[in-house]
């Protein structure tokens, strides 16, 4: 089974393909552009899972098309590009390039754990106050002081985050905790990631 992520720009605004080719090419994936619904007949066979963003009403108008030529439409999830309010799980044209970017990353990583996790590999208790220090800043030093634990247990909940999450970065990590409501979004300082 291949577990490679196929990301698709359907827009039919050559702005917007241009715009987010440039953002998700510099998180090293190489989009396909897509102008017209009829376009993804060319990536039919294609293996692996596929992420198509895209505005609400091309998404809407294309779903069924789509799921009729994919050759597995259950390995096909969409990220809608959203011109109104923010909604959880959208893309939003005010986001700024590194926010667009860490959501990408983010949903892309969460196709492949949808099939990998497991219930009893959801995070402990203690993982998720380990993830939300992480989230705001804190050091792997500050977190076993303020959790009253060895560095050494900091580092292995740390790693076990990652694991079970399929995510290793701290950006990642961040959005995965604000998307999760883990943390609001407005007790990060960005100054304080590294």
């Amino acid at each position: 089974m291949n577990n490679k992520i196929n990301i698709f720009i359907f827009s039919n605004s050559d702005t917007i393909l241009a715009g987010l080719y440039s953002i998700v090419n510099e998180i090293g994936t190489e989009p396909i552009l897509i102008k017209r619904k009829e376009d993804f007949l060319d990536y039919s066979q294609l293996l692996g899972y596929h992420l198509i963003i895209g505005a609400k009403n091309h998404i809407d108008e294309s779903s069924k098309y789509l799921e009729k030529y994919f050759a597995s439409s259950v390995r096909t999830r969409y990220l809608v590009l959203s011109f109104t309010d923010e909604i959880e799980n959208e893309l939003h044209i005010h986001d700024s390039s590194a926010m667009l970017q860490q959501k990408i990353q983010t949903f892309s990583g969460s196709i492949l754990n949808s099939n990998q996790i497991t219930q009893n590999q959801e995070l402990t208790p203690r993982e998720i106050d380990v993830l939300k220090l992480l989230a705001v800043g804190f050091t792997i030093k500050e977190i076993a002081n303020e959790l009253i634990i060895s560095t050494h247990t900091a580092i292995s909940h740390r790693k076990n985050i990652s694991e079970k999450l399929g995510i290793k970065t701290i950006s990642g990590l961040t959005m995965y905790a604000v998307i999760k409501s883990i943390i609001d979004i407005n007790d990060i300082h960005p100054e304080n990631l590294k």
